[in-house]
């Protein structure tokens, strides 16, 4: 007897092995590299805004073969289920294997407010550079600014189990980011603290400054007083430095998040100790809890 049963007239649903197959949808076999291939190719095919594109760029370039696989196969069904923009970093949910969703964080390369402010003058010195940015079309010294460039990468933080730089929870994560930077041009500039209406109103203000100060062949030769040099104020080096490569070198030595973020807290109690117990710091601090 076959173990296949269907009506006699028109099949409408297939039975095997008392499994009913009516309501699981027409299945896509992918048995050969070909095959793969060629699905693969179908769904990179996916058009992504320059900036979502080196987004996507800096990511693939650290993760192998296995784990592209399957986070574009986490994107393509679904997995990221919520998108958070900080300052210089994105934060994504991705449902996994577990119950509970996944978080991954993506940091991208560290820029100074100086760097920053040359990336913006540089929009304000391009033909059209605002119309540029606004539409999503950044030339490839835009992306270098405000994304990255080749040679730096975008840095990753999973809570997945997975201890590898590149997981499949950050792979569809990445490929999300893309998405939504090419829906919405001005994300990038969120991610790095500007925003659109900021950015305009700063490049107002740059071509005014320029129009008010014309270029003047005396003053290109003799030179303009020099400004006064900055006065920063001292600050602790664990609060001035990037707090985003302590938790980088961490990672390596810690079998989870919850380490790290401990690892983390107990540098900083060693540093405060350290600060309060110097010579200097004890004097200032005698005198500040002195009675009056």
């Amino acid at each position: 007897m076959s173990d296949f049963k269907m009506s006699s007239d028109k099949p409408r649903r297939v039975t095997m092995d008392n499994v009913i197959y009516a309501n699981f949808g027409n299945k896509q076999r992918v048995s050969t590299p070909e095959d793969r291939a060629e699905v693969v190719t179908r769904y990179r095919g996916k058009q992504f805004s320059p900036t979502g594109q080196r987004t996507v760029e800096l990511t693939l370039k650290n993760a192998d073969n296995g784990r592209q696989t399957r986070g574009e196969q986490y994107y393509r069904n679904g997995n990221v289920t919520g998108l958070n923009v900080l300052e210089g970093r994105v934060e994504c949910t991705v449902a996994g294997s577990q119950n509970e969703p996944f978080t991954v964080t993506l940091t991208f390369p560290y820029r100074s407010s100086a760097k920053l402010r040359e990336a913006y003058a540089s929009i304000a010195d391009t033909t059209n550079g605002l119309r540029l940015v606004r539409d999503g079309h950044l030339t490839a010294s835009m992306l270098d600014h405000l994304v990255g460039n080749s040679d730096e990468s975008i840095y990753f933080d999973c809570t997945c189990p997975d201890r590898s730089l590149v997981c499949k929870h950050a792979v569809a994560s990445a490929y999300y980011v893309a998405e939504k930077m090419t829906a919405n041009p001005a994300l990038v500039l969120d991610m790095r603290g500007q925003g659109m209406a900021g950015l305009e109103a700063l490049i107002r203000t740059y071509h005014t400054k320029v129009e008010e100060e014309p270029e003047d062949n005396q003053s290109f030769w003799e030179g303009k007083e020099l400004p006064d040099l900055p006065d920063p104020k001292i600050a602790p080096a664990i609060d001035d430095s990037d707090i985003n490569y302590l938790h980088k070198a961490l990672r390596l030595v810690s079998y989870t998040s919850l380490e790290q973020l401990r690892a983390v807290s107990d540098i900083e109690d060693m540093y405060e100790i350290l600060v309060s117990n110097h010579p200097d710091n004890r004097a200032k601090f005698s005198e500040e809890e002195a009675p009056e």
